[in-house]
């Protein structure tokens, strides 16, 4: 096996060719259309790879839509397995090439060049979710109030300047207050305080609306498959009942974007700064580094794929916040390294890994109409697609007891 041959074949321009196919609205009130076809897309261009392809399918109480998980494997189904995945979904007004365009494509050109190339020993599984953005019915229920009490369009359009402005800084109170070990409840609770005298009566209507909604959720883990990720959560649930062994999992999630501007990176958490890293510069803020995140029983597995991203082909520039903290400290004090499909995995004490170029957090054009292919890095994605097939390889080539140490 020559590992640098088998580097040698990830291919930027197939890279760039599957998120042209596949950029668009992927959201199933807005566009079902081309959610399903992106599903359709994955599922077909895994099978011409020769894996053995399936799909979980489930439906949603009080709607009228099946939604679906697509899978492909290499290899037998029993053995011990090794997963990379992403997410297909994009939210209402968005193309998604970043977001997450650019984690479906390196997961389906490690799929190709893994199975073409290389002859494992475990499983190979690559799974790309649907529902990792917010819940469809409570998306659908949030719109319906909203519309009722004449703050949008039928378009979806936030009619006043003076609600767009509230809605930001409600929703930023909040985030930071339900990251800071409040519950969902109590975050909602005192954001609205603060803002309450700044909201006319139809605003104050509709965000008291929100705040009772997130009173429903009673921890800070108790979201996880009610308000997202509910592609992830149901696929490890069904993994946890067919007994699955998983090693490890790879979680592509929005990858593609960098930028060597001075102060162009912020942090969720100043550990950031604090963490093992390489060639990046922290105390400028440049953002053109990988994130890996991982929780106390996925720090082997950051070990194992930074390791990687310092190989001489490669040298990926990595900042790896493997935690010292079980989900549930993470949950309570960092909640924003929960916001992917990795979290149902560290729910269900399955290691694993989100890796990511931190979204919100270094790229402008999140979850916006801007988020477009011309913005993406895809020297930079390769990068990414090559340490993950590398560290694929690694663990596949490892004793099961030698991988925790």
């Amino acid at each position: 096996m020559n590992l640098e041959k088998i580097l040698e074949k990830v291919s930027i321009e197939r890279m760039y060719e599957h998120i042209l196919n596949i950029e668009g609205i992927k959201h199933h009130e807005v566009d079902p259309k081309k959610l399903n076809e992106t599903a359709e897309y994955i599922k077909n261009e895994l099978k011409d790879y020769g894996l053995t392809v399936s799909e979980q399918t489930f439906t949603l109480e009080g709607l009228d839509f099946t939604f679906r998980n697509i899978e492909g494997v290499i290899g037998e189904g029993t053995k011990p397995e090794i997963l990379i995945v992403s997410h297909y979904d994009t939210v209402d007004n968005t193309p998604g090439a970043n977001d997450n365009g650019s984690g479906i494509t390196a997961m389906l050109e490690a799929a190709r060049v893994l199975a073409e190339n290389y002859k494992g020993n475990k499983n190979f599984r690559f799974v790309s979710f649907t529902l990792e953005e917010l819940h469809p019915v409570q998306y659908s229920e949030n719109r319906k109030k909203a519309k009722e009490l004449g703050l949008i369009d039928d378009k979806k359009r936030i009619l006043k300047y003076h609600t767009q402005k509230l809605l930001g800084k409600f929703t930023k109170l909040f985030f930071k207050l339900a990251t800071s070990g409040n519950s969902y409840g109590e975050a909602g609770k005192q954001a609205y305080e603060k803002i309450q005298d700044e909201l006319t009566e139809a605003e104050k209507e509709y965000f008291l609306y929100l705040v009772k909604t997130w009173k429903e959720i009673k921890s800070s883990t108790d979201w996880i498959g009610k308000t997202a990720l509910v592609g992830s959560s149901k696929w490890v649930e069904q993994a946890i009942k067919d007994k699955r062994e998983i090693i490890g999992v790879l979680n592509f999630e929005t990858i593609g974007y960098t930028s060597k501007q001075n102060h162009s990176q912020r942090f969720p958490s100043k550990l950031f700064t604090l963490m093992p890293k390489y060639k990046t510069n922290m105390r400028k803020e440049i953002g053109d580094f990988i994130a890996v995140i991982g929780d106390k029983q996925s720090r082997w597995l950051a070990k194992r794929f930074c390791k990687n991203c310092k190989l001489k082909q490669i040298e990926l520039p990595y900042a790896n916040l493997a935690l010292p903290f079980s989900f549930e400290t993470i949950a309570d004090k960092a909640g924003d390294l929960l916001r992917s499909d990795h979290a149902p995995f560290w729910q269900h004490g399955i290691p694993a890994l989100m890796i990511t170029d931190t979204a919100n957090f270094r790229y402008p054009y999140y979850h916006t109409e801007a988020d477009t292919i011309d913005k993406l890095d895809f020297e930079f994605i390769k990068k990414v697609c090559q340490a993950a097939i590398a560290c694929t390889i690694d663990l596949d080539t490892m004793d099961l007891k030698q991988m925790t140490k």
